[in-house]
This record gives structure tokens, sequence and C-alpha cells, in this order.
């Protein structure tokens, strides 16, 4: 063999070994594990679903103070921005107006006063008849007493005595005139017209009474509830016309937020519902509140249909007045300490079913899920996954 040859063989030689160790070096490596994916893990957690609803504070708790009757202002004691108290005195009127309200309640009182005192005169009781008899005599003495002094005066000489007899028989006949009236009165029984007549005039008179009454009490010109004075349009000096009015007035406190929803969200948000409510004025606060008043007719113009809303605070906290922007959050569902998954991870179908990639460690597995609520953020998951497993988020 010639040393080519034998180069040649020795090359094939360390070729064919190498290749026999290479494929004993691959049957005994281990497999390279299958990289793990990006995950979240099945917590449990409150879903819930949501309505936004920009808004604005409004002050319901307003009134205006008007002019109780026509005439002229003497004083006005209040300017706007001033804090008030209910019952304060804010004008006063002029003493001509106060003078004829003052006579005219004078009058109704002392007419009610007679007519209470005829309605009650026809409960009193009537005489017994022992008594009738008894008075009857005294009736009879009576007119004979009268005719003896008739004829005393008839009788009398001189100017002197006939002025006595006169007089006399002036007091005996008047005397005799009441006790004919008394007899009448004893012997009379008021019929149900007479009762009826009597009620319906002290009726009216009572009525008389209180609105003159009224009418004085409403010439104080007050405060008609603890607040401030939004608005002045008070004078002195001028005459000025019933019911115009001259302040009107806020309570600061009596605020609630109107807000507009949208055509798709009008079917699902109802009276009741709680709400959080965030202001640009306090962004540090949140403040609870509920849906108390929606009104069924679209607002004018604007592109999107939008419709108002009211929701009642819990709380109002100081810094917060009319006309401040507020943001809404209506709560329509709410699922408390579910199971749960990222929304963006659960997409489900109509039928709230749908398929998640789960990894266990070392491979991932396709699971059949069912959803429930689906949340703002999370959706609530009813069964097919557990708490604790991962799921796949890619």
């Amino acid at each position: 063999m010639d040393k080519r040859a034998v180069i040649i063989f020795i090359t094939v030689g360390v070729l064919v070994v190498s290749f026999a160790g290479y494929l004993g070096f691959a049957t005994t490596r281990q497999p390279e594990p299958t990289p793990a994916p990006d995950t979240v893990s099945v917590n449990r957690c409150d879903v819930e679903q949501t309505v936004a609803a920009p808004g604005n504070l409004e002050n319901v708790g307003l009134a205006n103070v008007n002019m109780p009757t026509v005439g002229r202002l003497s004083q006005i004691y209040v300017r706007a921005g001033d804090a008030v108290q209910k019952g304060q005195t804010l004008a006063d009127l002029d003493a001509v107006a106060k003078s004829e309200a003052e006579l005219k309640l004078i009058e109704a009182q002392e007419e009610l006063y007679e007519k209470q005192k005829h309605r009650t005169a026809l409960d009193y009781p009537r005489a017994t008849d022992e008594f009738i008899k008894e008075y009857r005599q005294k009736i009879k003495l009576q007119k004979q007493k009268v005719e003896l002094l008739e004829d005393v005066y008839n009788n009398a000489i001189g100017s002197e005595a006939k002025a006595i007899a006169l007089n006399e028989l002036s007091n005996a006949k008047k005397e005799l005139a009441e006790m004919e009236n008394n007899l009448k009165w004893y012997l009379g029984h008021p019929s149900e017209t007479d009762f009826s007549l009597a009620d319906s005039e002290l009726a009216l008179a009572q009525a008389k009474y209180e609105a003159a009454k009224a009418l004085l009490e409403s010439l104080s010109i007050t405060a008609p509830f603890d607040g401030v004075i939004l608005e002045v349009n008070a004078e002195t000096g001028v005459t000025i016309n019933a019911e115009t009015t001259l302040f009107k007035v806020g309570d600061p406190k009596d605020l609630e937020v109107k807000a507009n929803i949208t055509e798709e969200d009008f079917p699902i948000v109802s009276v009741g519902q709680e709400a959080e409510l965030f202001f640009e004025a306090r962004p540090e606060l949140t403040i609870r509140g509920v849906v108390s008043r929606i009104i069924p007719q679209r607002i004018e113009g604007g592109d999107s249909p939008l419709y108002d809303i009211y929701i009642t605070l819990d709380e109002i906290p100081d810094g917060l007045a009319d006309g401040m922007t507020a943001d809404v959050a209506i709560t329509i569902a709410k699922r408390e300490n579910v199971l749960c998954l990222p929304r963006a991870v659960a997409r489900a179908s109509a039928d709230s079913v749908t398929i998640v990639k789960v990894w266990d460690g070392t491979q991932e597995t396709e699971r059949e899920i069912t959803v429930g609520l689906r949340g703002d953020t999370y959706v609530e998951i009813i069964s097919g996954l557990n708490e604790g497993e991962q799921v796949v988020t890619r």
C-alpha cells in the first residue's frame, strides 16, 4: 500500500469515528424546554358594568322673595352674597301699606268675634216650663207697673213732677221690652236652617280673618330658609307692584347633578342605581350618589341623541357650587368577589362562551369557558377555570 492510500484510509476512519460519536451524543442530549408565554392569573375581584355620564351641578334650593303688595320699601338690609337665616328680615315696607293691612285684620277680628258669639248662643239650653211660667208672671207685673206709671205721668202737676214721672215710665217700658224679647228667646227653638246659616257666616268670617292675618304676616319680607342672597332687585323710594321679585335666595348645600346619557345607555339606566361622581373642583374626592330622576325626552340640538338624568348626592362637601362640571359613573350591574379575568383576555361571543389557552407550566391547552357579567375592566368567569390558573394573554 503506497503512502497516499494510507493517508486516505486514516482520513476516512477519523470521519467515521467522529460521525458515530455525534450520533451517540445526539441520542443522549435533553430536549430544550418550551418558553413560557405571557399569562395572567385567574383571581377573584369585583366586576362592575358602568355608564359614563358628564354633567353639571345644579342648585335646586332656590326661592324668589316677592313684593307682597303694591307699595314702597323703606329699608333694605342685605346685599348679594350675604348669608341669611330663615325668618331674617330682608327689607321693610313703608308704614302706609302696613297700616292698611293692620286695619283690615282688626275689622276681620271683630266680625269673627260677633259670628262666634251668635253661633255659641244657638247652643245655649232653653228655659224649663216652670221658669217660663214664673217669667210670664214677672212680665205681667211689669205691665201693671207701666200702667201705674202712665197714670202717674198723666196726673202729674208741674213740669218737674212730669219730668220725673216720664223718666220712671220710660225706664219701666224699656225693661218690659227687654223682658218680652227674652221670653221670645226662651221660647224659641233654632231650626236646622238657623244652625246652617250661622255655621256658614262663621266659616266666612274665619276665612276673612285668616286672609287678613296672612296678608299682614306676608308684609314681613323675610328669608324663606337658611341660605345666601344670590340676587337683589329691590330698591327704596319707588312704587313696586305686587309679586315683583325682590330677592333670590339659594341654599348652597342643596345641590344635585344634571347629567346626560346616550340613546344606547338609556334603556339600561334606571332610578335607584348607584353612581360615583368626580368633580374637577375637588379632584381628590369621590362622592357617591343615586339616580333620582330620568327625563324620557331627547335633548334638543346636538349631533347624537342625549337624555337628561338627575343624581342625588349622599353628601355635599365644601368647595362645590352651582354650575361646576362633574363626571358620573353609574353602576349598571356588579358582581362581588367572583372569578375574573381582564376583559381583553376573555372575549366571549353572544352566547357567553369562548376559548382560552391555559398554561400548566410546560404546555398550552385550550379550554372552553363561560363568562357572566362583562364589566368595564374585568369579566366574570362562570365556569371552565379555577382560581390561580394561568391564562395565556397573547
